[in-house]
């Protein structure tokens, strides 16, 4: 094989092996179902919501979401970095405008899904999202 056949087998190499660790970087997900918790504890499914459908993407090492459906969240928090018999979590606080109060957001992924869909869920106050990542 000559240098420049060469060269451009390791470049193709190396374009695929940065996307292969690009996606394992990298949780791509879809929202399936939005809801709120209402006043007497029940799950109202929001019909028609804009939220379902809509796709977001989770860096792995950072926590940082990135899409329109959670893309105001700052500073993350990874207390969990997901295992075969642990969700991957993450969580968000800001201080309130009240003293002393605070808002916390969560999300988990269930990395252990043995079909390579992984479910989620998002809780911000009342409202809850779900559905799956890969």
């Amino acid at each position: 094989m000559n240098k420049p056949s060469l060269f451009l087998c390791l470049l193709c190499l190396a374009s695929i092996s940065s996307g292969v660790l690009a996606a394992e970087a990298t949780y791509r997900c879809e929202v399936l179902s939005d809801a709120y918790i209402k006043s007497n504890g029940e799950l109202d499914i929001v019909k028609d919501s804009p939220r379902v459908g809509q796709e977001f993407a989770v860096i792995k090492k950072t926590g940082e979401v990135v899409g329109d459906v959670m893309d105001s969240l700052g500073k993350p928090k990874i207390v969990a970095s997901g295992s075969k018999g642990n969700a991957y979590k993450i969580i968000w606080t800001q201080k309130s405008a009240g003293k002393n109060g605070v808002f916390v957001d969560y999300l988990s992924i269930d990395e252990f899904s043995k079909d390579g869909k992984k479910p989620f869920g998002f809780f911000s106050g009342a409202l809850l999202m779900t559905g799956v990542c890969q």
